[in-house]
């Protein structure tokens, strides 16, 4: 009898704990369906079909428009450097950089002037001899025009030569005196020096290298399909100047260019000057990205940056929810916009709700949850 009722009792547990696992096993279940039905959540911005215009970006280096490497016109030792002539200093026009020891060319300048007086005498002679044969050549014929050689008149003209070349020796030894000094062709910047007091240097040795950067010129260069996109009139326009990390640091007057294609890029090239102002921070030898002026496109999107994945598309939300994609490229970027094309289908007026940040995960037709991350224009 005590049997039995053990027997009972652990039916009666056995059957217990199967009712408990039972109805864990619903729980569960119910878990994993509401689980499912959590849309994972994505933010967008709006974004209106229209006309858009932006700026043709290219990369180009900021160049100085006087720039030269000052090389020795004579030879000689370096007897003195001036103290402004150091890397990184500024030196004004006509400033005197370095001198050489003139001992040499000022005994040529002396033998030249020498020379000259030499010249001059004998020329003064022979001119006296003309005079003279002249002179008696019309007491005896009155009537006739003497002949060249009866008055001495191809000797004075050789005298005449002598002098001219005696004068042009005595300017050219002037010219290498004055070459020992060695002066600042303009307001600059010395960016390198390569020479030390007592340093002997030979004709055409570099001394100095030098820029200006008042003047400031940028060269870029566009495919023909850059070159299509500028806005009619361009050359009347300014170019804005951003660094690499992307901040605004100056602006460029547009002035020359689209007359020719280089012959080895067959691009198109463009000529800027870099404005001046308290305001501009372009140096000499930076590279900027330039943002020209673009003409405006129809049936566009001004999207954010971020929008557009590095593969080239742009994911946006149908009126269901869904993710949906297509192909785009950007036509113009603009403070950490883009302008693309809008998908097909779609005209002016229409407003694209336009994933802000695409995922790689993400599935055309998955079902989000979408959330608003502000509006584009």
């Amino acid at each position: 009898m005590r049997r039995a009722l053990w027997i009972a009792l652990a039916l009666v547990s056995l059957a217990g704990v199967a009712g408990f696992l039972s109805s864990l096993e619903d729980t569960a279940d119910v878990n994993e369906v509401a689980s499912a039905l959590v849309l994972r959540p994505v933010g967008y911005v709006n974004a209106e079909v229209g006309e858009h215009a932006g700026l043709v970006s290219v990369f180009a280096e900021v160049k100085p428009r006087w720039q030269v490497d000052l090389r020795s016109r004579v030879a000689g030792i370096v007897t003195e450097i001036a103290p402004s002539a150091l890397g990184g200093s500024r030196v004004d026009l006509d400033t005197v950089l370095l001198k050489l020891e003139p001992a040499s060319y000022q005994a040529n300048l002396e033998e030249a002037r020498s020379a000259l007086k030499t010249a001059e005498f004998e020329l003064l002679q022979k001119q006296k001899k003309r005079d003279i044969a002249l002179k008696d050549w019309r007491a005896v014929n009155p009537n006739q025009d003497p002949p060249d050689l009866a008055i001495h008149l191809p000797e004075v003209r050789v005298a005449e030569q002598s002098v001219a070349a005696a004068e042009a020796r005595v300017g050219a030894a002037e010219f290498d005196l004055k070459s020992t000094s060695i002066r600042a062709p303009f307001d600059a910047i010395v960016t390198e020096r390569s020479v030390s007091p007592g340093q002997s240097v030979n004709e055409g040795d570099v001394l100095f290298s030098l820029l200006d950067d008042s003047l400031l010129d940028i060269r870029v260069s566009l495919a023909p399909k850059e070159w299509a996109l500028l806005r009619t009139g361009w050359d009347t326009m300014n170019a804005e100047l951003f660094s690499e990390a992307g901040a605004w640091i100056g602006s460029a007057m547009l002035k020359r260019g689209g007359g020719f294609l280089d012959p080895k890029s067959r691009r198109y090239q463009l000529f800027l000057e870099v404005e001046a102002t308290e305001h501009s921070e372009v140096l000499p030898g930076q590279f900027v990205r330039v943002g020209l002026p673009g003409t405006s496109i129809g049936n566009t999107l001004r999207i954010p940056e971020s929008a557009l994945t590095q593969n080239g598309f742009v994911w946006f939300l149908d009126p269901s929810d869904r993710l949906q994609r297509y192909e785009a490229a950007a036509l113009f970027r603009d403070n950490g916009e883009v302008i693309v094309k809008a998908p097909s289908g779609n005209s002016g007026g229409d407003v694209l709700r336009i994933v802000r940040l695409p995922m790689s995960a993400y599935l055309p037709g998955q079902q989000v949850a979408p959330v608003i991350a502000g509006d584009s224009k």
